[in-house]
């Protein structure tokens, strides 16, 4: 598979740092509550430049695999659920916005700089992490996705 940019594959796979995080507008979230997912998570603020190209394109992933096991959370990193919501005025509905207040999540999965996409493996460990934003995230996260989601080859 041909992933450009700024992808990098973790090897050997390590288990994702359990989270529990509230919902912009919903309950809490824990990563036990994905197990068996494929979950691609993306730490961003409002305030990030890179992080308001990157977004658009996790909204069509979070559409297109809709239903097929896989979900996307965007994890906001340090802001009130107030400025969040201005900012997002309903351009995100297909994605889970999760409010990472206090940036606890954030040091446990080593982010030093945003935004900063992590996906996990439906046995919850970390496979891929990307930094930055750079043209084809959509493209190259797509060709991820479809890699975990194949079926197994005989």
């Amino acid at each position: 598979m041909g992933i450009g940019g700024d992808w990098r594959r973790i090897e050997p796979p390590v288990a994702a740092a359990p989270f529990m995080l509230p919902q912009l507008d919903g309950p809490d979230v824990t990563l036990t509550d994905l197990k068996g997912r494929v979950i691609v998570m993306e730490f961003w603020a409002t305030w990030c430049t890179p992080c308001r190209f990157s977004l658009p394109s996790l909204e069509v992933i979070a559409k297109r695999y809709r239903g097929r096991g896989v979900s996307v959370l965007l994890i906001n990193a340090g802001e009130e659920p107030e400025a969040v919501r201005a900012w997002l005025e309903q351009r995100f509905t297909a994605s889970t916005v999760l409010l990472d207040r206090t940036g606890e999540t954030a040091g446990r999965y080593g982010v030093e700089g945003i935004p900063r996409l992590f996906i996990s493996d439906p046995s919850g460990r970390l496979i891929w992490m990307h930094q930055g934003y750079g043209g084809g995230l959509e493209h190259n996260l797509g060709l991820i996705l479809d890699e975990l989601l194949a079926p197994p080859k005989t």
